[in-house]
């Protein structure tokens, strides 16, 4: 986030804290930030601070998002957004309370390669612009922002016609996670489906729209463990809508024997394949193979006919970078816009930016909370219990241990 706010006008990192003062001045020195703090509640009552950047394990994520909501700052949370869907609702709750954008960063989201699929999909834009609600006028804005986000509207199948599957993949090299990292502990909501499972689950829900549910789910425990997840793979399906009957299945690791990263989407219509892949780090490197069916047309005197029922194949390969930024730049300018959007509402009596402030907290809450939800189906699927907030977690393991002595 550091590197994206030097290139984003509208945003500056000022400060930043953690749980050892020491430890914090010198990140600060070391990446030229004004300030730091010895206390996460420190940062949270600098009055100069819009917005916070919660970067912290799954298990931390709903409480400080909560406190930082009640200091009046607006949200960036990593993902998974919170531990379960439960705490999910409380804090989105809080934040349409507050008035305050609070938002779950997947940063992928906002990079042109999304903005090309969902348009290869028919789904909905996901709004890869960063012009200014003053540049573009207020209206256009509300527009803009009534397009997007709106995950529950369905994909009309596009160059694929009806859709039959979908399947993504996140798996994670073995190498880049040792088994004591933090994705690993109980106390943190770690495993596989919250760290890279959410990716999977979220293109899905993205790119296809409507409301899935899950029909199985297969967990691969992490060594020693009887809680965390090392693995996770699993099948969603869709039983209403014009989806109706559609699968999807993911596959999600942070044990993958690869040697590198693997993150990929394909889709199969009745009139052909996509495979993108490295959809998550686009601008290291991505591709998006399109393979259509069609029948072949024959020129006759003056008319087209099919010739002889044959059909012609044609595959076509793009690579999508934009402007050559990366997807935190994306995901920053639109944030800072979106902020800036629903700072202005609060201060303007007009009609039109207040609804497209609600809009955008709108939509950051229904989004939130349904890969929560599914989150929480994967792992009742996989025969495991919801994640549980690290204060909880805590106390049950405390409890645990203190009956078994």
């Amino acid at each position: 986030m550091i590197w994206p706010a030097r290139r984003v006008p509208q945003a500056e990192v000022v400060a930043v804290a953690a749980r050892d003062g020491e430890r914090a001045r010198d990140y600060a020195k070391q990446h030229g930030i004004a300030r730091s703090y010895g206390s996460y509640e420190a940062l949270l009552a600098d009055p100069d601070i819009d917005a916070v950047y919660v970067g912290l394990p799954n298990g931390l994520h709903g409480h400080w998002t909560r406190a930082a909501l009640k200091a009046g700052k607006h949200v960036l949370c990593e993902k998974p957004f919170t531990a379960n869907e439960e705490e999910a609702r409380e804090v989105q709750a809080l934040a349409r309370s507050r008035g305050l954008v609070c938002r779950e960063a997947f940063h992928y989201r906002e990079h042109p390669l999304m903005e090309h699929l969902h348009r290869l999909l028919g789904s909905m834009s996901s709004l890869c612009t960063d012009s200014s609600p003053k540049a573009v006028g207020k209206q256009q804005h509300l527009q803009q922002q009534q397009h997007h986000g709106k995950f529950h509207e369905e994909a009309s199948g596009g160059v694929l016609g009806r859709l039959k599957s979908v399947d993504v993949a996140v798996l994670i090299p073995k190498w880049v996670f040792g088994g004591a990292n933090i994705r690993f502990q109980e106390t943190l909501a770690g495993g596989a489906a919250m760290d890279a499972g959410c990716y999977c689950i979220h293109a899905i829900r993205s790119l296809v729209g409507g409301q899935p549910t899950v029909e199985s789910a297969t967990a691969v425990m992490a060594p020693k463990s009887q809680v965390v997840d090392a693995a996770m793979s699993g099948t969603l399906r869709w039983r209403e809508g014009s989806n109706a009957g559609l699968h999807a299945s993911f596959r999600a690791s942070l044990q993958h024997d690869g040697l590198f990263p693997i993150s990929t989407i394909d889709v199969r219509g009745d009139k052909g394949h996509l495979h993108c892949s490295n959809f998550i780090m686009p601008v290291f490197g991505n591709v998006v193979r399109l393979t259509t069916t069609s029948p072949a047309v024959e020129s006759g005197a003056g008319s087209n006919s099919i010739g002889n029922g044959s059909n012609k194949t044609t595959t076509t390969v793009t690579r999508v970078y934009g402007s050559g930024e990366s997807t935190y730049f994306y995901q920053l300018s639109r944030f800072v816009r979106d902020v800036g959007t629903v700072k202005d509402a609060a201060k303007d009596d007009d009609a039109g930016a207040l609804v497209a402030a609600s809009t955008i907290l709108a939509d950051d809450a229904a989004d939130s909370i349904a890969n929560m939800h599914l989150l929480d189906e994967v792992y009742l699927a996989a025969g495991l219990a919801p994640r549980l907030p690290s204060s909880q977690s805590a106390r049950k393991q405390q409890a645990k241990q203190a009956g078994v002595q």
